[in-house]
């Protein structure tokens, strides 16, 4: 796992990224950005921004659910890896040991908090008074760093849409006439894994992001970017059968895409046609 982590987050570059993160505690789902990791392994641990009462915070969330020792589950799922960000910006301190604290904070905190490693923005780290409070396990209110944090969504590029909330499903829906007379002209997928010219293998698939282009009598061809993706189950058509897709469905639950090349009236993720699973979607028309 130590190995994986340092795939995505390198201590020289920089970087930053999107995800999904289960709250247990008040057992909802949210997106945001990752301004630092503390650990790793079992005590890995991602601070987040979340909002509250019309408020945001800072927190550090459990990256690992561990009721289950031999098979823990990932409460914070990768959706886009990384963006770049200045070197500068981002910081990278290790302790030899996963018992001993960083050196800076030895003196400031319990000797049952765990903190061997850090990697994230530096004016965090720096500002002890800070990560102090949000290595006890509290929320922090964003307000007086908002030069500092991002604004939500920053994430987004500009000339494409996305499917955030039930509106922006319903919007695409309509601009494509809910796929009706349309195919699938291509599909790509890029896992993120690969093997160097040393042929050193690095099999994390941080990336896992399809894109699909459609054409359509019922409207521009349309290239949908699926990110974080899940599951893809591929089912072109067989011989002496048509591949035209008359009605798609698409729906968002638990800030999780679906997508299916028919009409449905909830998930199904039996349906023996296409159908794609991810975490955020991305869309534009390109002709």
């Amino acid at each position: 796992m130590n190995r994986d982590l340092h795939l995505i987050f390198d201590e020289k570059d920089g970087a930053v990224m999107l995800v999904r993160v289960f709250d247990s505690q008040q057992n909802v789902y949210f997106k945001s950005d990752v301004y630092a990791i503390i650990n790793s392994g079992w005590y890995e641990k991602q601070l987040v921004v979340f909002s509250s009462g019309g408020d945001r915070y800072l927190k550090f969330f459990d990256y690992l659910e561990k009721s289950n020792p031999t098979q823990p589950i990932a409460l914070i799922n990768t959706i886009i890896p990384s963006s770049s960000v200045s070197s500068s910006e981002w910081m990278f301190k290790r302790s030899n040991d996963v018992d001993k604290t960083l050196d800076d904070y030895a003196g400031l905190l319990d000797t049952d908090i765990r903190f061997f490693e850090y990697r994230g923005y530096s004016w965090i780290y720096e500002d002890k008074i800070l990560l102090t409070e949000l290595l006890n396990g509290n929320a922090v209110s964003t307000k007086g760093y908002e030069l500092q944090i991002l604004a939500p969504n920053t994430y987004q590029l500009e000339g494409w849409n996305y499917t955030e909330a039930q509106e922006d499903v319903n919007f695409l829906l309509e601009q494509t006439s809910g796929f009706h007379d349309s195919v699938i002209k291509d599909l790509s997928y890029v896992s993120g894994s690969y093997v160097d010219d040393n042929k050193a293998m690095y099999c994390t698939d941080s990336v896992r992001t399809v894109t699909i282009r459609f054409d359509s009598q019922w409207c521009r061809s349309i290239e949908m970017v699926f990110e974080g993706v899940t599951a893809l189950n591929l089912r072109p058509s067989v011989d002496n059968h048509f591949s035209y897709i008359y009605s798609a469905s698409l729906f968002l639950r638990n800030a999780t895409i679906f997508f299916c090349d028919e009409h449905m009236n909830d998930v199904d993720k039996t349906y023996e046609g296409t159908w794609i699973e991810s975490y955020s979607l991305r869309w534009r028309f390109y002709e």
